[in-house]
């Protein structure tokens, strides 16, 4: 189950999307996500080339950013058992 932790809005700036763990990212274009970290170093940080109408959920962590080359639905949400 997934749980909602935040609105979906488009993000091509820099954002932590709430200090979110996990997030969905809906590509309504294709581009570039960029995972960076906020301060030292992030086993998640890179890049990830998504397609139109891809959907995925990544995991990062809480103070990394997320950029967008493109227009792209970014949700923050968190897992619910």
């Amino acid at each position: 189950m997934i749980q909602l932790k935040g609105s979906s809005s488009n993000h091509t700036t820099a954002s932590n999307l709430s200090l979110s763990s996990a997030v969905r990212v809906y590509a309504t274009n294709s581009g570039n996500v960029t995972i960076a970290a906020a301060s030292g170093t992030s086993n998640h940080a890179g890049v990830l080339a998504l397609v139109a109408n891809e959907v995925i959920i990544i995991t990062k962590q809480p103070t990394d950013t997320i950029t967008c080359s493109a227009a792209m639905s970014c949700t923050p949400v968190g897992f619910h058992y």
